[in-house]
C-alpha cells in the first residue's frame, strides 16, 4: 500500500460504529498501530488508503487546536470507483442521499456517513 500524498484522519465520536458503517460501503479497517489504547484506524478501499478515522478525544488531545472543532466540520471528500452505478446501487440502502447530480458529463452520488461527513462518489476515470 501506498501512502497518499495527503491523507484525511476524520475525528469521529464512535470509531467502532464508524468502522462499521464504512465496512458495510466496501471499505476494510486496519489498526493504525500497536497501541491498545490509541483508537485509531486505517480505511482502505479496493486496497488502497482511503482515509484514518480516530475518537475524537483522542484527535482533540493529540492536536489541541481542534478542541473546539466539531465533528463533521465543512468539507467533502470525494470516492472513485470503478463502476459508480453498481455501486450506487448497492450502497444507497446504508446511508443518507444528499444530492445526485451530473457535471460536465460525469455522475456525482453525494452521501453522508454516520458522522455528517460528506462523501461524493465519482467515477474512477482514466489518467
Amino acid at each position: 500500500m501506498n501512502p497518499p500524498v495527503i491523507a484525511q484522519c476524520l475525528g469521529v465520536p464512535d470509531t467502532q460504529a464508524t468502522v462499521d458503517f464504512y465496512e458495510k460501503l466496501g471499505f476494510t479497517a486496519l489498526p493504525a498501530g500497536d497501541d491498545p489504547d490509541d483508537d485509531l484506524r486505517i480505511l482502505l478501499f479496493e486496497g488502497e488508503f482511503a482515509l484514518m478515522v480516530y475518537r475524537d478525544e483522542q484527535l482533540r488531545d493529540w492536536l489541541p487546536v481542534l478542541k473546539d472543532t466539531p465533528v463533521g466540520a465543512f468539507g467533502m471528500f470525494y470516492l472513485a470507483v470503478d463502476d459508480l452505478d453498481a455501486y450506487v446501487e448497492r450502497v444507497r440502502p446504508l446511508v443518507t442521499v444528499q444530492k445526485e447530480a451530473e457535471h460536465e458529463g460525469a455522475k456525482l452520488f453525494y452521501f453522508t456517513d454516520l458522522n455528517g461527513y460528506v462523501i461524493g462518489v465519482n467515477q474512477k476515470r482514466d489518467r
